[in-house]
């Protein structure tokens, strides 16, 4: 891999994962330290990022972190719905007993918003059982997408209203997919991963407007 991929990697994975937050400022300086890296490479990165819509850039000011919009929300979770159940309910004909007995050790690992270990334990534990579904749907492709899009909806955690009560619900649902999995039920499988990733859809939407003092949510989530 060479430096300008080295840091346009390692640049975006910052700011997906939240350690760069949406509007934090930076500077080219800054992240050349940062990632113990050239000036070109580093700035080679920025430019690409500016494309993708994740900098902002202001002539002489500096980079910006992109904000996080609606049309950002609707159109990832809009991609994971379609995307994911359609790999769920292709991994019923390749699940094995070890990746099911995973799945469900995976199933009880709720989180304390008021615990930042919990958190981060929690979510390198739901990345893991997402992807344990997306590499058992046998696409390749598909399970890359999939890998790409829950690195994506990280970034979402930064804005996210979290509460017990919602971890709690999200152990139950990680259980219902398990359990439709185990009854081998294609179309179980996919209406539980659908209203898995669509209550995930419906809590961004509801933080962003909570957020911007718009706490009324309409259309479809």
């Amino acid at each position: 891999m060479s430096f300008s991929e080295t840091a346009y990697s390692r640049l975006r994975t910052l700011i997906l994962s939240g350690q760069l937050p949406p509007d934090s400022v930076i500077t080219e300086n800054a992240m050349v330290a940062r990632l113990a890296l050239g000036k070109t490479p580093v700035r080679e990165a920025m430019r690409r990022l500016v494309l993708e819509g994740l900098l902002d850039v202001t002539p002489r000011l500096g980079y910006t972190v992109s904000g996080i919009s609606q049309q950002d929300v609707n159109d990832i979770f809009q991609l994971r719905v379609i995307v994911e159940v359609a790999a769920a309910q292709l991994a019923v004909d390749h699940m094995t007993a070890e990746a099911l007995e995973r799945l469900q050790a995976l199933s009880t690992s709720g989180y304390d918003p008021d615990d930042p270990d919990s958190m981060q334990r929690y979510l390198a534990e739901n990345a893991e059982y997402h992807d344990i579904i997306g590499t058992l749907s046998g696409n390749r492709r598909l399970a890359d997408l999939i890998r790409r899009l829950m690195l994506e909806s990280r970034r979402f955690v930064q804005i996210a209203h979290l509460t017990r009560a919602h971890g709690e619900e999200v152990v139950l649902q990680h259980v219902a997919i398990v359990g439709a999995f185990r009854a081998g039920d294609r179309d179980a499988v996919g209406d539980a991963v659908r209203v898995h990733v669509e209550d995930a859809w419906r809590l961004m939407l509801y933080s962003l407007a909570a957020g911007s003092g718009e706490v009324s949510v309409g259309g479809r989530a």
